[in-house]
């Protein structure tokens, strides 16, 4: 189940970020898209955990101590769904939606760090050789920039690599807040409402503390575009989908089973962005590494 889920959650990110690709192309939002994504998805998820509370759904687990929870999933919005989206997002505007994800792949490498210091999780062989296929994926991509002739297109893309791995890394980590909290006791629902929330509610103070919420929220009214609110629906089902694979799987396997992204990526970026999204043979063979480490997974 937790398998299934993990995969369910790659499909739907990878959905939100061709969607957010061509939303950017559109309209290029001065934040790379990040306040509708976040406000579209927490109040979607919000809205649907209040709806199953009042039809008397459990949103936390029997004998849960209340606050530890909610704040490992406040954690995980804060560390890794506000500060690695706005590095991510990024990244792919400035690389394009599949090189951008296929970066995002290292974020097991510290999911799987952090899993085995803090919750004593012991990697298995096949997550040893999932992330092998992963960090070969990486490889390619550096690869494909070296084979540039224009030493402006390498820099750009080593600059972007940057700003994309570290995103990836402090996305790994959030990773493991996430688990933290279903296994603590919050459902998989309420914790990824509280996580998108709380990415949300910090962005949008930090954007007063800088002074420019209103400019920002202006530009939008201005600048309406379905395609960010989609991208935002999308990322919703993606996050909730990861809660729930956390709660049934190792949050190591989970990560690397979202690794998958690029592939997806690459196929829907086929179906909406073929004008916009160059796929070269060595961007392609990446995506398809990735997807292969994750079959591994899933077959063993």
């Amino acid at each position: 189940m937790g398998f299934l889920a993990a995969l369910g959650s790659a499909i739907c990110y990878a959905l939100s970020y061709c969607f957010l690709r061509k939303g950017q192309a559109e309209s290029s939002p001065p934040d790379y898209g990040l306040l509708p994504i976040l406000a579209m998805s927490a109040i979607s998820l919000s809205g649907v955990a209040i709806i199953e509370y009042m039809v008397g759904g459990r949103l936390i687990k029997p004998g849960a101590d209340l606050p530890v929870p909610v704040l490992w999933a406040t954690c995980s919005g804060i560390v890794g769904t506000f500060l690695g989206r706005m590095l991510l997002y990024r990244a792919v505007n400035q690389l394009g939606a599949v090189r951008g994800v296929v970066l995002k792949g290292v974020s097991p490498v510290a999911t799987m760090a952090v899993a085995a210091f803090a919750l004593g999780e012991d990697p298995s062989f096949d997550d040893g050789l999932g992330l092998c296929g992963v960090l070969g994926s990486i490889l390619l991509l550096v690869i494909e920039s070296r084979l540039r002739k224009h030493r402006a297109a390498r820099f750009a893309f080593q600059s972007a690599a940057v700003i994309g791995i570290t995103a990836a890394c402090i996305q790994g980590v959030g990773h493991v807040f996430r688990q933290l909290s279903v296994q603590t006791g919050l459902s998989p629902l309420p914790a990824a409402a509280i996580d998108l929330s709380a990415a949300t509610s910090t962005y949008v103070i930090g954007l007063l503390c800088r002074g420019t919420l209103l400019a920002l929220l202006r530009w939008y009214a201005q600048h309406l575009n379905i395609w960010l609110a989609v991208a935002g629906w999308c990322s919703a089902a993606g996050v909730f989908l990861f809660f729930f694979a956390a709660d049934h799987a190792s949050v190591s396997t989970v990560a690397i089973l979202a690794a998958s992204e690029p592939v997806f990526v690459a196929l829907f970026s086929a179906l909406f962005l073929a004008r916009l999204e160059r796929l070269s043979w060595w961007s392609g063979a990446a995506a398809l590494l990735i997807g292969l480490s994750a079959m591994m997974l899933v077959t063993s």
